[in-house]
């Protein structure tokens, strides 16, 4: 398929180029400590990404029972409450067409969640797009209202973790081996980012963490995400029979509270 990448000329990627030199990208700029993530900053799309295949659950993840509801549907609730319209990217849509959202399949196959998103983006009507997984049951509105309230000018808004962490909460971040890990399926995208995109598309560059590479990307730390989601669980998803079991234990203890 024929991606457009009109636009970026010489002239655009210089001007990019330089914003991203003079970015302080490793620290949270000034204006994301006041805002109040309740409150919605400007209309915003929400795209759930269901296009893995589940080798390792065995079945598809989307539809496990989770609590009194299958794991797509937490999603879909803590969505709900913070964007304007929800879209569900799926090659699959029949499995989904009882949810009623509106579906759009992969425009460019095979393409992973740089694809998924590039999808989102094109037929987002609005022009700020919260991206989530559909196995990510503990996202939390808050955190998600935040990253909408600080994008203005950045292409994305994405919360990094430390790798060297084997859980989600990260309480060490000078650590030498620490290495930070771009949430980008829980983050704030604006549709400034679809010629970027469909420019790594062209190049059959597919890591999601290269785009930070080549748009303006503001990176939340731990420091600032852990006020809206003080254990990271935002960022917890499920890939195997032993992420369920954790996400239900979670689940009953909550419900236990």
């Amino acid at each position: 398929m024929s991606l457009n990448v009109q636009g970026r000329d010489e002239a655009t990627l210089k001007k990019s180029a330089e914003i991203r030199r003079n970015a302080q990208a490793n620290t949270p700029s000034k204006n994301t400590s006041s805002k109040n993530p309740l409150q919605k900053a400007v209309p915003a799309t929400g795209v759930i990404l269901a296009g893995g295949r589940s080798r390792r659950m065995g079945q598809n993840k989307a539809f496990l029972q989770l609590g009194d509801s299958p794991l797509i549907e937490h999603v879909i609730h803590h969505m709900r409450l913070v964007t304007d319209e929800l879209l569900l990217i799926t090659n699959t849509p029949t499995e989904y067409t009882h949810l009623g959202l509106p579906m759009h399949s992969d425009r460019v196959p095979d393409a992973g969640a740089l694809g998924g998103i590039y999808t989102g983006l094109t037929y987002a009507s609005h022009d700020v797009v919260v991206c989530v997984a559909c196995d990510s049951p503990f996202l939390r509105p808050k955190l998600l209202s935040y990253l909408v309230a600080i994008l203005g000018e950045y292409d994305a808004v994405m919360p990094y973790t430390y790798s060297s962490n084997k859980d989600i909460g990260v309480t060490n971040p000078s650590a030498s081996n620490d290495r930070i890990t771009l949430q980008t399926l829980c983050a704030a995208y604006s549709k400034r980012c679809l010629p970027t995109i469909a420019l790594m598309l062209q190049e059959s560059e597919l890591r999601l963490h290269a785009l930070a590479e080549r748009a303006y990307i503001q990176r939340v730390s731990p420091e600032v995400w852990q006020k809206f989601d003080s254990e990271g669980m935002s960022f917890f998803n499920i890939n195997t029979p032993q992420d369920f079991e954790k996400a239900d234990s979670y689940m009953r203890m909550q419900v236990t509270q």
